[in-house]
């Protein structure tokens, strides 16, 4: 069997979305012909850990751990954190009630750690990817970022083995959603661009989760051998439920709610439901974490009383609550560049095969996968109107017991993908 030698900063026990597409392109590799060997970090600086992912990680995949520097630890000593605090993935980037100490740490984030604030891990992998290289004659190299500096490894031993490489991108690099709105020195920036083309340039392939983000790099480097493999869902995740009726009209939503996120239009609908309709029976159930801009809409509009948040799960217990509710609300961010953004999460509500009320570009890809699969609709940002009228229509679906949608969803699963992945490495291989 060959081996791809698989270089990921998240790995279990990390939890999140940035853990699922290593963890699933390993765990079904083996049906391919491909024996995955994970290279990543000993004590990831992660917001949050789930440690029933383990079980998804096959019994012969070798797992190599290697120490890094985490500046993190130095933003914990400043700002008065214990040591095992886990600093939340948005904590860099909010706008509201920052203290001196917050705004210096966010702007040395930003400007001084290039490509990213993970670059302290570079030297550590780089040693222990050699080693790799030589004592299990690895075939072929996958790298999946963020974060950047997961890339710039790879890269380099690549150069140094003389091996292929698969660059595969989770999300845009320049472009990303935390740099959307916060300003970096133009030197910071010109240096992260070069480093950004060199790895596109170097990369034997490139992967990417849309096609939104192959055009965003082949405006940077031009034609490449670019392929798609979107995220998904693995069938395992689910498991058979009771069909037994909520009491309430369940809407759910998993992960965290930023200022980029808030879902003003279905917070607007929601608001004319419970008011104007007097629907009563409603609940919007947040498995996450939420930003002061929500808390605040929540108190402005009075429908506290109609929101749960019970923070970060594992992963089961996340899929559970998917699966147990009526809606799922889906939020793309509202920053330019965002027509090809494909979380992880979309595919994980298509899983569920539960209705998904999205809200973000309407000419953006996620509402393509929507459509194309039969699973929800998608309304814009400013659409209060549309907002409402699908709220209501599904709460009404809901009460009348009707199923609308069929969830043509097969293809994304997490083991079609890896069979794809597998023609790739065969043919960079051969």
């Amino acid at each position: 069997m060959k081996k791809v030698l698989i270089i990921t900063y998240y790995w279990p026990p990390a939890g999140g979305a940035g853990v699922q597409r290593a963890l699933k392109f390993a765990k079904y590799l083996p049906d391919f012909g491909w024996q995955p060997v994970i290279l990543t970090v000993e004590n990831p600086d992660c917001p949050v850990v789930d440690k029933t992912l383990l079980k998804d990680i096959p019994d012969s995949c070798k797992v190599y751990r290697t120490k890094t520097v985490e500046p993190f630890e130095l933003y914990k000593k400043l700002t008065g954190k214990q040591k095992g605090y886990k600093i939340p993935s948005d904590v860099l980037t909010k706008s509201q009630n920052l203290t001196f100490t917050e705004r210096l740490s966010q702007w040395v984030r930003f400007n001084l750690f290039i490509p990213d604030a993970k670059i302290g891990w570079m030297f550590y992998a780089v040693s222990e990817a050699k080693k790799i290289i030589r004592d299990e004659n690895i075939d072929i190299i996958l790298s999946t970022s963020p974060p950047p500096t997961v890339s710039m490894v790879a890269k380099r031993i690549a150069n140094s083995n003389k091996l292929r490489w698969i660059a595969d991108f989770r999300d845009p690099w320049l472009e990303i959603v935390h740099y959307q709105n916060v300003k970096r020195n133009w030197l910071t920036k010109f240096i992260d661009g070069k480093f950004e083309r060199s790895v596109l340039k170097k990369a034997d392939h490139l992967l990417t989760i849309s096609n939104d983000i192959v055009k965003l790099f082949k405006s940077k480097v031009g034609e490449k051998n670019y392929s798609v493999i979107p995220n998904g869902f693995d069938e395992s995740d689910f498991k058979v439920i009771s069909s037994k009726k909520n009491s309430s009209f369940i809407i759910a939503y998993t992960g965290v709610i930023t200022k980029t996120r808030v879902p003003y239009v279905f917070l607007n609908a929601m608001e004319k439901l419970i008011t104007i309709d007097g629907i009563k029976d409603i609940k919007f159930v947040i498995a996450g974490r939420t930003c002061p801009e929500f808390t605040n809409e929540l108190s402005e509009k009075n429908i506290d009383s109609y929101v749960e948040e019970r923070g970060f799960l594992p992963h089961h217990e996340s899929t559970q609550i998917l699966q147990n509710s009526d809606i799922l609300l889906l939020v793309i961010d509202n920053v330019p560049n965002n027509k090809g953004f494909l979380t992880g999460k979309i595919f994980e509500y298509l899983g569920s095969k539960t209705p998904i009320y999205a809200i973000g570009p309407v000419d953006g890809e996620a509402r393509e996968i929507i459509t194309e699969t039969n699973s929800g609709k998608m309304i814009d940002y400013s659409d209060d109107d549309g907002a409402y009228i699908l709220l209501k229509e599904m709460y009404s679906d809901w009460k009348k017991d009707i199923e609308k949608y069929n969830f043509n969803i097969e293809k994304y699963s997490r083991r079609n993908q890896a069979k794809q992945l597998s023609k790739i490495l065969e043919e960079l291989s051969e």
